[in-house]
């Protein structure tokens, strides 16, 4: 009787426990959420770290292959893409006919890793001007 007692105790003990780990774990997650479900107002009217412009004659499809080949990092098994270290939100912007994107960097981003992004930017074919920590709709030279 005595042991039956025993393992009742120990299975009690090993559920409170186990429903401690789970709570803990839902806490934990949930507040790495709201961390990053931080709201981030970009648009023409928002300064951006990095705003660049493309070339005129640059079409759609050229964009969306730099988004996802210079800006961005292709998925092994081709499902999709990610952005580069550093980068926390890009918005397409549209200025005096020129397509461009205005871009922020993530609060932590390393000196390296807004000098490689700028760089990548800067060095493609499809680049017509890139601008640092600018307002869009300010820009007065395009």
């Amino acid at each position: 009787m005595r042991l039956k007692h025993r393992t009742d105790m120990t299975r009690a003990i090993i559920v409170v426990f186990a429903i401690a780990f789970v709570f803990g774990l839902q806490l934990s997650c949930s507040q790495r959420n709201e961390i990053d479900n931080r709201i981030n107002v970009m648009s023409s009217d928002v300064g951006g770290n990095l705003v660049f412009f493309f070339k005129r004659e640059t079409t759609p499809d050229e964009i969306f292959q730099f988004q996802r080949t210079v800006i961005g990092i292709p998925q092994p098994n081709g499902t999709g893409y990610a952005s580069l270290p550093g980068m926390m939100t890009v918005v397409a912007i549209r200025i005096n006919g020129f397509d461009g994107e205005s871009l922020n960097f993530q609060p932590d981003a390393t000196e390296e890793e807004k000098a490689f992004i700028k760089k990548r930017i800067s060095e493609s074919p499809l680049i017509y001007k890139v601008y640092e920590n600018v307002v869009p709709n300010l820009i007065k030279d395009l």
